[in-house]
């Protein structure tokens, strides 16, 4: 299982510690305990996946914010595609448990926080999966992986109508959202290319944001979007990209932060049809 990790790797390439992966885990344990008391909260998760005769279970958290119907918003929050993406996922759960504790905060969402979706790769302290895959380079229709093939399973069956993917990139200097899949019906979302950083107002988020998107009918040879031929929802998707060399704190701060103010705007938007 996930709670039990080696001290060292000779494999690891990131100056991210054990203790980070340590607060990563122990947050998990919260909410799972969480998780037993909360009626607004399900730990359900994917597995099992096997490598090299060691069983792993990929997390998942399910959400109901107060007033949250069947026809409710369903957005998947993805992170952990690299084993050293252990701040990302922490800062992910940070939201999660704050929601937890103060549901009206999530009120009419239903959010399902897949927290690590490279088990394996937070073991050993790598980037790939045990087998070897990059689960950022997949694309989910047909790959060979099987913690894609568990999301994929997932994604068909709970038909999101958008997703979240938080990822580290050693190139990236600055805190990067990328837009893909939008129509022009939709509301917040934008229909045409945009480029710019957030500001205070509007979009107050706390951590400036550079913004990019693709143009309407772009077509992804990567992640969730793959599958939307076969969907019965075309979901939007939106990727928060940190600098790797970014210190654990701030990188689980930003997410925790952004991610907490994009939810919120984007439900103010879709309830009042405006178009940012």
């Amino acid at each position: 299982m996930i709670l039990q990790f080696p001290s060292t790797s000779t494999t690891r390439t990131s100056t991210y510690t054990e203790d980070d992966r340590t607060a990563y885990l122990r947050t998990l344990e919260r909410l799972t305990l969480l998780a037993s008391h909360s009626p607004n909260l399900f730990a359900s998760p994917l597995g099992p996946l096997y490598h090299q005769g060691k069983l792993f279970m990929q997390p998942r958290h399910v959400f109901f914010g107060e007033n949250t119907a069947e026809e409710a918003w369903r957005i998947a929050i993805y992170s952990g595609f690299s084993g050293l993406d252990a701040s990302l996922a922490l800062g992910s759960l940070r939201v999660l448990e704050r929601l937890v504790l103060e549901p009206k905060l999530g009120e009419s969402f239903n959010l399902v926080f897949h927290s690590f979706t490279n088990p394996s790769g937070l073991m050993d302290g790598t980037t790939a999966t045990r087998a070897g895959h990059q689960l950022l380079d997949q694309h989910w229709a047909n790959s060979p992986a099987a913690e894609l093939q568990l999301l994929e399973r997932d994604a068909r069956t709970m038909q999101y109508h958008g997703v979240i993917l938080l990822r580290s990139d050693p190139q990236a200097t600055e805190l990067r959202g990328l837009l893909r899949g939008f129509s022009p019906g939709e509301p917040f979302l934008h229909a045409e290319p945009v480029k710019g950083t957030s500001k205070a107002g509007y979009l107050p988020f706390k951590f400036p944001v550079q913004w990019e998107s693709h143009p309407e009918g772009y077509l992804a040879k990567t992640g969730p979007l793959t599958l939307v031929d076969d969907l019965r929802v075309r979901p939007f998707e939106v990727t928060f990209v940190v600098p790797a060399n970014a210190s654990v704190e701030w990188a689980s701060q930003a997410v925790s932060s952004t991610l907490r103010v994009f939810l919120n705007n984007f439900r103010t938007a879709v309830s009042t049809g405006l178009n940012i």
